[in-house]
């Protein structure tokens, strides 16, 4: 009998500690039929939708909504989503649902749900075309997991690196073992554990410890334990300020819940005896600077975890970028999310100068622009096709999009020098297509000032000659005891002392 499965997503990281709001506009939708544009890329829903089609499943295709990570989600974006998913599943309920598959973050906070993923599966299960379905889909590693989003699911899987190459396999994997759960009849359950601690992004890259030992752990479960299918590991997410933000597990088992629940607590008990990772790292930007003008080759990171893209920060943060022209220090490379600067230079042909004020516009620092006079190099629209299919960016697609987009070059009186590209779109530096699309070579950069915390390193660490992670003011600044949590279970390390 043919398989009847509705495939939905929902994807969003909520910082939830920046002034601005996400809402509708900022989502990209793709509605019933739409869904299969994805077919065929780099995504997550790709992934999905490939095994659909090999296993041979009647895809119901429902809505899929995603959005760059930034501050909460506004409460009409849940709806949307919302409306849309219970449509097919009421327009179902005669023929039968046998499994939903969703791609999911795992860390979206909306205006009045601090837990949206887990008040979605809540609202799916409760619908009665859903009521005996199969659960299951793909989460972000930085999830935050929730009791109430295993108790309404059964077969969610996590991407098990950071940055996260794997999430098109992952997804694959998720809907292969959806798929063997309803061949085989067997109602999977998850189990969840969350230890005491909650880690900065830069602590999460599955390269190192804590995650390294975590992620072998988990497979040495699986290895043991056939009815576990799959363990996760999740690092979460400290800037969304949730109840149950920061480090968890689940297990998919077909099996006694027990046994899982057992395994997983030495899961936990490994993160505890690793928790001093939870402190931050780096160096101040005074002293990094010093060590780059130690280097007689390029290109040299500094890597800016206080202005993540990726977690949420608004990417036009300019203190790294005046302390290199203050330096002297000669071809730096900076991207600023700044559409203002962009329009400002818009007008101008290549070569022809004018002074313009770039950067610090979100207000989440109260720092002001800096006034550059710049060369225009070139402008586009900012698009942009991803040169590394696996890399972090992948899981969106293959294909991005900066907004319009200028290349201009600074100078300063201490003799240093900036190619700064503007863009009206923040985007995440997870792929060096970003600066080759428009005609800059990353590799001939001396310094690549790189606003992120782990996610840059499958693209960046290949061509450089040293990394150098700053502590900056700023909403990801890796001190997550700096962070004014309201919501968050406590006592919880290292906000507090365990």
């Amino acid at each position: 009998m043919t398989k009847r499965v509705i495939i939905a997503g929902l994807l969003h990281e909520t910082h939830t500690f920046v002034p601005a709001k996400t809402t509708l506009d900022r989502f990209h939708v793709l509605q019933g039929d739409e869904l299969w544009q994805a077919d065929g890329d780099a995504s997550c829903l790709a992934g999905g939708l490939a095994v659909a089609k090999a296993r041979g499943w009647r895809v119901l295709p429902a809505i899929h909504m995603s959005a760059q990570p930034a501050g909460m989600v506004a409460d009409e974006v849940i709806e949307r989503w919302w409306e849309a998913f219970a449509e097919v599943a009421a327009r179902e309920t005669g023929a039968g649902i046998d499994g939903i598959w969703l791609d999911m973050h795992g860390a979206m906070v909306s205006e009045s749900q601090p837990d949206v993923e887990g008040e979605l599966l809540r609202r799916i299960r409760s619908l009665p075309a859903c009521a005996d379905a199969l659960i299951g889909g793909v989460l972000d590693l930085h999830g935050n997991t929730t009791a109430q989003m295993a108790a309404h699911s059964n077969a969610f899987v996590a991407y098990r690196h950071n940055p996260h190459t794997d999430g098109k396999a992952m997804a694959e994997f998720s809907a292969r073992l959806l798929d063997d759960l309803m061949d085989a009849g067997r109602r999977a359950v998850t189990v969840w554990e969350r230890p005491p601690l909650i880690l900065p992004p830069t602590a999460t890259g599955t390269a190192f410890e804590p995650m390294a030992l975590l992620e072998a752990r988990a497979r040495e479960i699986e290895a043991a334990h056939p009815d576990i299918r799959a363990v996760n590991v999740f690092a979460g997410f400290a800037y969304a300020d949730m109840p149950n933000a920061g480090v968890s597990f689940t297990a998919v088992t077909v099996g006694d819940p027990e046994v899982a629940r057992r395994e997983l607590r030495t899961l936990s008990e490994i993160a505890m005896a690793h928790k001093h990772h939870a402190l931050p790292i780096g160096l101040s930007l005074d002293e990094a600077l010093d060590r780059v003008q130690q280097h007689a080759e390029g290109p040299v990171l500094i890597v800016e975890p206080a202005d993540n893209i990726g977690g949420g920060a608004p990417g036009d943060l300019t203190i790294v970028l005046q302390g290199l022209l203050e330096r002297g220090i000669r071809n730096a490379g900076v991207a600023i999310a700044d559409p203002e600067a962009v329009r400002e230079v818009w007008p101008l042909q290549p070569g022809e100068r004018k002074r313009v004020r770039v950067g610090n516009k979100s207000g989440v620092v109260g720092a002001q622009p800096i006034e550059l006079e710049v060369e225009l190099i070139s402008k586009s629209d900012g698009k942009f096709t991803l040169e590394d299919p696996h890399s972090h960016m992948a899981v969106g697609g293959l294909h991005h999009d900066m907004g319009p987009t200028a290349v201009v070059r600074a100078t300063s009186p201490q003799g240093g020098s900036a190619t700064i590209l503007l863009n009206s779109i923040k985007t995440a530096p997870m792929d060096r297509a970003q600066w080759r699309s428009q005609g800059i070579n990353p590799e001939d950069l001396f310094v690549i000032n790189i606003k992120a915390a782990v996610a840059h390193r499958q693209a960046y660490d290949p061509i450089a000659k040293a990394s150098y992670i700053v502590n900056t003011p700023g909403p990801c600044a890796n001190d997550v005891r700096m962070l004014p949590f309201r919501r968050l279970k406590r006592p919880v390390y290292p906000l507090d002392e365990l």
